[in-house]
């Protein structure tokens, strides 16, 4: 086998012998010169018992033929039809020439005509037939092994494929039935990458559309539900008085003043969270007192809680707390959670009304000691219609919309709203808004 390292050798040692080459004449004793190269004393020592090379052949030159016999190489001179005239080893070669090949070595040129090639061969000697056979059946295990690779390969991109090819497509038949009015799919979660949340994500959406969709059909339920009691008590006192059944009486036209404002204070509420959850809803900000507020609305229901037998308590230090916002749209906030309280509190009860400032928040808190809200109502007493009263009666009820009024307009002041309850011990609502600044 002949190497790039054996080339590069080639190419520095073929001057050489073409210099003795150009003064012997001939080819005659270099294979005897070769084989003086390949013992243990090298260059040298060959030319001290064969009478040496021609002096042509230079110090440097001895040295490197040294060198590449003591590494084992071996170096073949052939004549121009490719037959080998010398060999260092003056060995038979079984095989060995069907690896070498005259152009894998280097030109002997004298005068410029070819006079001969010389082949420095690799270290690893001359190959056996039994040694062919092993390296031919190496080179077809190779191949055999990088073409079970490539197939191995192509199965796992395949498969690979159709793993993450699988959800996507689930998600694009998930959504069509969701475009459909379907909004039962999901999508099957299964491992921990981007897929799965992908999966994940989508689920969690379609979670969310389905409880939007749940709530609009209660909402629209629950107004025809609410509109649907006061048109008929009107319808049926509008009847009698037509069939003159009742006569106009004071009490008869109050009776029917009564549902008309209902009616009209429920079409008012629609229309104001409408609004609000819309960010439409027109709010005249200006600079406030939450304090002074307070003392306001707790002085326009103190006599309603008089007559209901409720102590009304007021907490409001005589610091200032500022804040920014529209005080009729906040004492609503206010007057509709103190009537909550004063609605759900027994006599000989008790409501107050809190305000402190806390990490550049004002709080303002109402708090009673009624009935509480069970704990499966509490995630859901600011929602549209929402009532923990079951039999839905608006005499214990309400129309369903003060809290979630309320919340609209917290939150479109930039503050928030929450609730505690403990059932059988009474709630707590607080109220937090930006301290001293316009949202």
């Amino acid at each position: 086998m002949v190497s790039m390292m054996g080339e590069m050798q080639a190419q520095r040692m073929a001057p050489l012998f073409g210099e003795y080459y150009a003064e012997t004449g001939d080819w005659e004793g270099v294979e005897t010169l070769l084989t003086s190269y390949g013992a243990s004393a090298g260059m040298m020592h060959g030319r001290m018992m064969h009478g040496g090379p021609p002096s042509a052949i230079s110090a440097q030159g001895m040295m490197s033929t040294m060198m590449m016999s003591d590494a084992g190489g071996r170096i073949l001179i052939l004549d121009n039809s490719g037959q080998v005239i010398a060999d260092s080893h003056h060995q038979e070669m079984p095989g060995y020439m069907a690896y070498i090949e005259a152009d894998q070595g280097e030109p002997i040129v004298v005068n410029g005509e070819q006079v001969g090639t010389l082949v420095v061969a690799s270290a690893l000697g001359t190959l056996t037939d039994d040694q062919h056979d092993f390296l031919h059946q190496v080179n077809v295990l190779l191949l055999a092994a990088t073409l079970i690779a490539t197939l191995a390969g192509l199965i796992m991109s395949c498969l690979q494929a159709r793993r993450i090819a699988a959800p996507v497509r689930a998600l694009a038949s998930a959504a069509r039935h969701i475009a459909d009015g379907d909004l039962s799919q999901r999508i099957p979660v299964s491992g921990s990458d981007e897929l799965a949340e992908m999966a994940i994500a989508f689920n969690t959406m379609v979670t969310h559309l389905e409880e939007q969709h749940d709530l609009r059909h209660r909402a629209m339920a629950d107004i025809a539900h609410e509109l649907r009691t006061p048109l008929s008590v009107l319808q049926i006192d509008l009847e009698s008085l037509e069939d003159g059944l009742v006569n106009a009486t004071p009490d008869t036209v109050a009776g029917l003043q009564t549902e008309v404002a209902h009616l009209k204070r429920l079409v008012e509420d629609l229309r104001l969270l409408s609004l609000a959850e819309a960010g439409e809803l027109h709010i005249e900000v200006q600079p406030l007192d939450a304090g002074e507020l307070a003392r306001e609305v707790v002085a326009r229901v103190q006599s309603a809680a008089r007559e209901q037998g409720v102590f009304l308590h007021l907490d409001v230090p005589d610091a200032a707390f500022p804040i920014q916002g529209d005080p009729q749209r906040l004492a609503q906030v206010l007057l509709n959670l103190l009537a909550n309280a004063l609605q759900h509190t027994p006599p000989e009860g008790s409501v107050s009304l809190s305000v402190w400032q806390q990490t550049g928040e004002v709080h303002i808190a109402v708090q009673d000691t009624g009935e509480g809200i069970p704990v499966a109502d509490l995630p859901h007493v600011f929602e549209r219609f929402y009532r923990a009263d079951r039999s839905r009666a608006r005499d214990t009820g309400g129309s369903g919309l003060g809290l979630s009024i309320a919340r609209s307009l917290v939150e479109a002041h930039g503050g928030r709203i929450w609730v505690e309850s403990i059932e059988g011990r009474g709630s707590h609502f607080t109220v937090a808004l930006p301290y001293g600044q316009v949202t």
